[in-house]
Parts: structure tokens; C-alpha cells; sequence
């Protein structure tokens, strides 16, 4: 058991074994069901891509699948988040100007990545319109963490803002439908403190297992900063001021549960991955980690419900 925790960091088997058990549970309600058929087909799609993220960005100092199989095995675990639809756009989205705004660091001109990192975000926003607020956070990070805010890339930005709306709008006009466009901004304008007492008992679990461990995981990061490479550290502090204000949102917008936890595990996964292959403790952290993994797995019976995990009526 001493040495459960970092062989499962290291191994590459972890993220195809974490593929194969994510499938089967996510597939349990319906295997006939062509939306669960292609939720997991995107949710696979988006592990790559964190995948690729991790690799690039070099998010962890050791070689590990650990990023991408976190992220699957916590979305796994939240079945009303499985279907297929537009709800998971903001979060591939969000992936993707991730890892062009990553690829910005350093370069000479970044434009390219700032025009597709702004691009992307927008994209994902003609579904869930408050996405653009992450934009200025984008801008922020760029002049004060990725040193990579200029004229050029604030007009790149701008443009990749605008370039999705305008075909959006153009298209909503050429088939006479203005006012859909205005009809999906207005409950965005028109505020309203969410009843606490009738939130679902499940997303409010699901959301505090997390969001507990997502601290965890950021506290231990500021405190052992200094043992990653520079490059680490300003990606994961971008990914820790996103985390924040999307557990804020989830808070203050739970009736976008769907569309929030998505984008909250998207930046949440890399930190709470960070945490466990990294963080030291010998037998106590890996006792720590087994402890943690049996919570998933009582909080996926919990989630799917007693009857579809064991198939009684």
C-alpha cells in the first residue's frame, strides 16, 4: 500500500483502466442510449485534450496520465452531467482557449494564440453568455502572470471576442430570428438569489466533495510552489484564479449546475491531480488517497442511486 498512490500517478495504465470503469458506469442508466453514447464520446474527447494540455504545459514535474484520468473519474461520478448537449460546449470551450492561452507564454507575438484562446472562449459562450466574463480574467492573467498583454494581442482578443458573435447574429437575422438572440441574453440580465433549501441533495453533495478536495489541492500548491518550474507555477496560479471564481459562480448560479461543473472540473482536475502525485507523506498520503477514492466511489453509488448501480427494478 506504501507505494499505491505514486504507482497509480506513474502508471500509464491508470488512464485507460479509469476509461474502461468510467464507461461502464457511465453507460449503466441506458447502453442503448445514443445521448449517454455521445456525452462520454465528447467527455473522452476533452480527457485527450487535457491530456495534451498536461503534456505541453508541463503541469506536473513528473510523468503522469494522472491529469486527464482525475478529470474523467470525478466526471464520471456526476451522472446528470452525461448527456450529450449543449451544456458541455462552454467547457470544451474553455479546454481549448486553455491551451491556446498557454501556448502564448514566451512567444514573441502571441497574437495567434490570443486571437484563438478569445476565439474559443466565445464559441463556448453563444450557449452559456456569462462565460465572457472569464475574458477580462484571460486579460488579467495575460498582463500580470503570462506577460503577454500588449496592444496587439488586446485587439486579438477583441476580434476573437466578436468574429463568433457576428456569424452567430448574422445567421439569427438571415433566418429573421433576432429575437432568440435577445430572449437567451434576458434571464442572464435579470438576477435573482437562488432558494438554497431546494437545491438537489446530490449536486450539493457533489459540489462540496470537490470543491473540498479542489482546496485542498490549491492550498498545498501555494504552499509547495516553489518546487515547480516557473512555467508550472504561472499556469497553475491561472487555473487557481479561474477555479475561484467558478466555485463562486456555482454557488451563486446553482440552476446552471449542468453547465457549471464542467467548467468547474476542467480547471479543478490539474490542481487536485497536482496534489496527488506530488504531495509527500509516505504511508499517511497514501492511506490519505485510498480514503479519497473510496469517497468517489460512495458518492458515484450515491449520485447514480442504489438501484442502477446493482440493476433492481
Amino acid at each position: 500500500m506504501d507505494d499505491f498512490r505514486n504507482r497509480t500517478a506513474k502508471s500509464m495504465l491508470t488512464l485507460p483502466l479509469v476509461a474502461v470503469v468510467a464507461g461502464v458506469v457511465w453507460l449503466l442508466p441506458d447502453p442503448r442510449s445514443v445521448w449517454l453514447w455521445g456525452g462520454f464520446a465528447i467527455v473522452c474527447a476533452l480527457t485527450y485534450t487535457l491530456r495534451e494540455l498536461n503534456n505541453r504545459s508541463q503541469l506536473l514535474r513528473i510523468r503522469s496520465r494522472l491529469v486527464s484520468a482525475t478529470f474523467l473519474a470525478l466526471f464520471a461520478a456526476l451522472p446528470d452531467l452525461h448527456s450529450a448537449g449543449m451544456h458541455l460546449l462552454p467547457a470544451v470551450g474553455l479546454l481549448l482557449a486553455l491551451c491556446c492561452l498557454f501556448g502564448s507564454y514566451q512567444q514573441y507575438r502571441p497574437e495567434h494564440y490570443t486571437f484563438h484562446a478569445f476565439f474559443f472562449l466565445s464559441i463556448g459562450s453563444l450557449d452559456f453568455p456569462l462565460l465572457l466574463v472569464l475574458s477580462v480574467l484571460f486579460y488579467l492573467a495575460m498582463g500580470i502572470v503570462l506577460h503577454t498583454f500588449t496592444w496587439r494581442s488586446l485587439l486579438a482578443g477583441l476580434f476573437g471576442l466578436i468574429v463568433p458573435y457576428c456569424f452567430y447574429v448574422g445567421y439569427l437575422g438571415w433566418e429573421d430570428r433576432l429575437d432568440d438572440f435577445v430572449q437567451q441574453l434576458t434571464p442572464y440580465l435579470q438576477y435573482r438569489w437562488p432558494d438554497f433549501r431546494r437545491l438537489p441533495l446530490p449536486h450539493v453533495i457533489s459540489f462540496g466533495f470537490i470543491t473540498v478536495l479542489a482546496l485542498l489541492s490549491t492550498l498545498h500548491f501555494v504552499r509547495t510552489s516553489l518546487n515547480d518550474k516557473i512555467r508550472t507555477r504561472v499556469f497553475l496560479y491561472v487555473l487557481i484564479i479561474l477555479e475561484l471564481v467558478l466555485a463562486g459562480s456555482c454557488v451563486l448560479l446553482p440552476h446552471h449546475y449542468c453547465i457549471l461543473m464542467p467548467l468547474y472540473l476542467v480547471v479543478a482536475s490539474p490542481l487536485i491531480a497536482h496534489y496527488f502525485a506530488l504531495a509527500r507523506g509516505g504511508l499517511l498520503m497514501n492511506v490519505w488517497f485510498i480514503c479519497w477514492l473510496l469517497g468517489l466511489i460512495a458518492l458515484s453509488i450515491y449520485n447514480y442511486g442504489l438501484p442502477t448501480i446493482f440493476g433492481a427494478a
